[in-house]
């Protein structure tokens, strides 16, 4: 072996020794995910790990028998011919069994992503989470003989391979057939989950992330097997000089050299290595084992009968941390220990309930509870209400929900009492708010007049501020969650819940979209705001509560969403404002809502244009 080959050969070995110590890494990396696998009641994440422990396991293997045969190459303790055949059996096991297990742990991801796919969706019409006429769970018997009529197969291949009964071209022209055959699989993959669940929503966000998670990772790699088809053309054409070259049998250069470690350490990172560091990340392993059996714990009015049984109890009722003094009066309370009044303090029949007043037996002060009905809950999605929950009382200076609880048909949510009701109950107080006219504005305003709706609007940015400072987006800010506190300050309610809000707009009809709404939300699908609102998104709302502040017209007033979307966002309307409207207002209110959503004015900006027309008014 001249000194160039040897050299090459010297190259290669370090190259296999650093891709060995790497799977050797990945392999135990992979214990503690087959561990917590392992543990779940799903069979198909158990394969999914097993397998990426397996292809850890094989290529550790074969890097280090590479390594082996490269330095008894350079040592000559073996005859060209069985050397030639050792490098020969390596160089082809380390690129078609990694493939065939590949196929398993693709497969086995593929149909435990079908399966959160039947679970994890609401059946729109009639209510029917997870009792879908066809179960992927099912065919699970038939999909595990496949797996293992396929494991046997390849079995059979290797074996054949390495008895010198299949050429090496045949055995890469089997691998590039597997290899093509993926793609195929997701093409009839995504029609079919278009076709069976189109215009079927996810029953939470939570789970809708596991999935889109999930199939983050599908989608990956089956892109990735295209340069591994790639790689398989390669060396089914140059395959004798392939493994000539890596047994240092053929002299190169110091570029081709570089070339080729490239060539094998490049396609081994990129094809192997990241998507298994991927699929060994938490959050997809978090994502992979959701359980979703959960999902088919469902509380129904028609399933139900006698009392809920303690569990489910438990289940239901979340004690909130809160900003009064007395916080021991929330902790095990129970619905029974509230006295409610049947009449509606404020009910707005927009599918997310109504609002009582009600006390608590050990204390005379009065509470806002919003009770919204629902044909039925899936625990899911009770739970996934406790989060966010959770999340709005860790809001510094917002809204704060007292308590939470469930029962067979109904939704409970505590909080704080605001006697001096909302904005849009201000705006309208010497009118009939049922049979709202619109009315034309002139300059009958006084400058004091104006300036008390200038001090309303100026609290109202400085709480939007608060809420975008600790990135809280409202997205569907509006003059009824708008209310005064007790000194007649700003208080802005109704953000987050989104879980729950979507679930209500399918099952109750709910609707957050209206006049108010930007046109950026308006681009959703569906009728509630979704997670694509941008801060930009609560200041366009802003403007619009300006005008209705200042004009006494809500925006779009009772006109249809369909009619709201053609104007705002392809016809790019707004409200007239009058002639003899107030000049430095109007341009503000013009900034609040243009289009587009980086030419809007910031609250700090907000802040300061307020101010000066504050200072121009007295």
């Amino acid at each position: 072996m001249d000194d160039n080959v040897q050299e090459s050969a010297y190259l290669l070995s370090i190259a296999y020794l650093l891709l060995g110590l790497i799977f050797i890494f990945l392999a135990l990396y992979s214990i503690p995910c087959l561990w917590k696998a392992w543990k779940c009641r799903q069979f198909f994440p158990k394969v999914f790990y097993l397998f990426i422990l397996a292809i850890c396991c094989d290529q550790a293997t074969y890097q280090l028998l590479y390594l082996y045969e490269v330095i008894t190459a350079i040592k000559k303790e073996k005859d060209d011919q069985s050397q030639t055949e050792s490098f020969r059996i390596i160089f082809f096991q380390t690129i078609y069994v990694p493939d065939a297990i590949f196929f398993v742990i693709y497969f086995s991801l593929f149909w435990q992503f079908l399966i959160m796919m039947h679970h994890g969706r609401i059946k729109t019409g009639s209510i029917d989470i997870g009792k879908r006429n066809w179960n992927p769970e099912q065919g699970n018997s038939k999909v595990r003989l496949i797996l293992y009529l396929y494991i046997i197969g390849q079995a059979i291949v290797i074996w054949q391979f390495m008895a010198q009964e299949l050429s090496p071209k045949a055995i890469m022209i089997c691998d590039i057939a597997v290899n093509a055959s993926v793609p195929i699989i997701v093409i009839i993959m995504v029609l079919y989950l278009n076709i069976k669940f189109s215009g079927s929503p996810f029953v939470s966000n939570r789970y809708e992330k596991s999935n889109n998670k999930i199939q983050q990772l599908l989608w990956i790699w089956i892109l990735l097997r295209i340069p591994q088809l790639a790689v398989n053309v390669i060396v089914v054409v140059y395959n004798d000089d392939l493994i000539a070259l890596m047994g240092g049998k053929l002299e190169v250069t110091f570029i081709e050299q570089l070339l080729l470690i490239l060539f094998i350490v490049g396609d081994i990172i990129i094809v192997q290595i990241i998507p298994v560091l991927m699929a060994m990340s938490n959050s997809f392993l978090s994502a992979l084992l959701l359980d979703h059996i959960k999902i088919n714990q469902i509380i129904s009015v028609e399933a139900f009968s006698g009392d809920m049984d303690q569990q489910q109890q438990t289940q239901g009722i979340v004690p909130t941390k809160n900003t009064t003094k007395d916080y021991s009066l929330f902790i095990n309370l129970k619905l029974k220990d509230l006295e409610i009044n049947d009449r509606q303090f404020f009910r707005k029949y927009n599918g997310f309930g109504e609002i009582k007043i009600a006390t608590l037996q050990k204390d005379s002060q009065k509470y806002a509870l919003r009770v919204v009905q629902f044909k039925e809950l899936s625990t899911f999605l009770i739970d996934e209400t406790k989060q966010e929950i959770q999340t709005i009382n860790n809001i510094r200076k917002g809204y704060k929900l007292f308590w939470f609880d469930c029962n067979e048909s109904s939704i409970y949510l505590l909080s704080k009492f605001y006697p001096n009701s909302n904005l849009n109950n201000f705006i309208h107080k010497n009118t009939d708010i049922g049979n709202e006219q619109i009315k034309v504005i002139t300059t009958s305003y006084t400058n004091k007049q104006l300036s008390i709706r200038v001090n309303i609007a100026t609290d109202l940015i400085k709480e939007i501020q608060n809420l975008h400072d600790q990135n809280i987006i409202h997205g569907h800010l509006n003059s009824n969650n708008v209310l005064f506190t007790d000194k007649f300050k700003i208080k802005i309610v109704d953000y987050g819940l989104r879980a729950i809000k979507k679930y209500a707009s399918l099952v109750n009809g709910y609707c957050n979209k209206n006049g108010f709404t930007a046109p950026e939300c308006l681009n959703d699908r569906g009728s509630v705001v979704s997670q694509m609102a941008i801060k930009e998104s609560d200041i366009y709302s802003f403007g619009m509560i300006l005008y209705h502040l200042f004009t006494e017209t809500a925006p779009f007033f009772n006109m249809p969403q369909k009619d709201i979307v053609q104007l705002v966002k392809e016809q790019q309307s707004r409200p007239k404002i009058p002639e003899s409207f107030n000049s430095n207002i109007a341009t503000l209110i013009r900034c609040c809502w243009q289009q587009e959503p980086f030419k809007r004015p910031n609250s700090s900006q907000i802040l300061q244009t307020l101010k000066q027309i504050s200072e121009s008014l007295e």
